[in-house]
């Protein structure tokens, strides 16, 4: 039967995760990595679920934070079961809605505008474009870095490119994979220790994280944020 095929692919991503998952524990920059990845998400849990809100605004921000959750973890099931390009097609995502969570926080008073835009002015005053450069500007930045982040994680795997083929490669001959497959330096890649060359893009998409979440930990803990080179 067909759904045979479907309960042997179960079991295939299944035997990629444990392998992932060795591979991680064997390795103690992945380590330190994976440790950190759990963390992220204790404090976004912790904001989204534990945390009684004390404003409608903030309610707002805890959904986004639901969004940013559920993300993180549709990524860490992707990654580990050996879908690379799927999972790190998700990274847009959260990287879309860490800078709107970003924005709306340092100006708050946007909050209900936001929840009250329909499509058109969502998209004229809140899209990606016009966050990204509110940041931008809020920050100092004139490099366009977040934009390129963005647009190299959509070209490589958001979007149905021909560069993209190389998120779904292994082998010493690059050949393009059907399924889920191990392949130790896109786990790496994935995770963010020891970047080299492209996967450079995602390390610097994950640094813009953890300063997100060093803000958000000092806002509602109460301790001073880490610096994040």
């Amino acid at each position: 039967m067909a759904t045979d095929n479907l309960t042997s692919l179960h079991q295939h991503e299944e035997g990629m995760r444990a392998r992932s998952l060795a591979a991680i524990e064997a390795d103690a920059g992945l380590s330190d990595h994976w440790s950190l990845v759990a963390e992220a998400m204790s404090a976004i849990y912790a904001f989204t679920h534990d945390h009684v809100h004390e404003s409608e605004n903030e309610l707002t921000l805890q959904y986004l934070g639901i969004r940013l959750f559920n993300v993180a973890g549709t990524s860490i099931k992707l990654a580990l079961s050996g879908y690379y390009q799927n999972a790190f097609g998700q990274l847009r995502d959260m990287i879309e809605t860490s800078f709107l969570v970003d924005y709306l926080s340092t100006y708050p008073e946007k909050i209900d505008e936001w929840k009250r835009a329909d499509k058109k002015k969502r998209i004229s005053h809140f899209g990606a474009g016009v966050i990204r450069n509110a940041l931008d500007k809020r920050d100092g930045y004139t490099s366009g870095e977040r934009k390129r982040i963005y647009d190299v994680i959509s070209e490589l795997a958001s979007h149905a490119s021909y560069q993209g083929i190389s998120l779904t490669t292994t082998g010493p001959d690059n050949m393009a994979q059907v399924g889920p497959f191990f392949d130790d330096k896109k786990l790496a890649s994935w995770l963010g220790p020891n970047p080299s060359g492209r996967d450079m893009n995602f390390l610097m998409a994950q640094r813009h994280y953890l300063k997100v979440v060093n803000t958000w930990w000092s806002k509602y803990r109460g301790a001073k944020p880490q610096v994040v080179p």
